[in-house]
């Protein structure tokens, strides 16, 4: 009884056929509409949820990049010049020497007041001997090659009249001191170009911080230069 309250009969020429109520057929379909957006619903989320996650890290490694492609503030660095250049040709056994200033370079004139207090005590300067190889490159020498009076120095002070000349003329250099190696003696023939470079002391030992070469010294034996002469003048 209960179901045919819920049914009614269509009569064909082959007998009667049941049709489903309307109002059966409507809450079956509005039942699917539902779950329909239910799933949509779980689905939407479950699609947001990453999308929001990427948007969000993309900003960040937007940002990060940002912040590492900006550039850090410069600062002050020491330079060395060479102010006293060894002669250009010499006899095997005379004397050399070079003289080195060192300077720091001011980004701008609101530094000066800050490399003025630079302690310079643990600072100090060691010669050496390189040549120029055939592909450009600087090779060392043997420690025995360059010797003399003295291959290390500390900085000496550099008179008042040369700093205030200095600051006059190079406002963004700070002079810091000098360093001289005088009396030094190349024990080869050869071209050759003395390097100076600066080291700091510390507990750990010695590090480099930079160096500069002279420019190139030929070393030639008294005998080649005699004969030299004796081609010029007879020649």
């Amino acid at each position: 009884m209960a179901e045919q309250g819920h049914r009614s009969y269509l009569r064909e020429a082959s007998g009667p056929r049941p049709v489903e109520n309307a109002r059966d057929k409507h809450r079956g379909s509005g039942r699917r509409h539902k779950e329909a957006d239910d799933r949509d619903k779980q689905r939407s989320r479950k699609t947001e949820m990453p999308r929001s996650h990427r948007k969000e890290s993309g900003h960040r490694k937007k940002a990060s990049a940002q912040q590492s492609c900006t550039p850090a503030p410069e600062r002050p660095r020491i330079e060395l010049d060479v102010i006293g250049q060894p002669a250009s040709g010499i006899q095997l056994g005379m004397p050399v020497e070079k003289s080195v200033m060192i300077s720091l370079k001011l980004p701008s004139p609101e530094h000066a007041e800050k490399a003025s207090c630079i302690n310079t005590s643990s600072l100090f300067a060691l010669t050496s001997l390189v040549s120029d190889s055939s592909n450009g490159e600087r090779v060392p020498q043997e420690p025995n090659a360059l010797c003399g009076m003295k291959t290390l120095d500390s900085i000496h002070p550099i008179p008042e009249h040369v700093v205030d000349n200095l600051a006059r003329n190079y406002p963004l250099r700070q002079a810091l001191g000098y360093f001289s190696f005088p009396g030094m003696v190349i024990r080869q023939a050869g071209t050759y170009r003395i390097r100076t470079t600066l080291v700091r002391m510390g507990e750990a030992g010695a590090n480099s911080l930079l160096a500069v070469d002279s420019e190139p010294i030929k070393v030639e034996r008294s005998g080649v230069n005699s004969q030299r002469r004796r081609q010029q003048v007879y020649g």
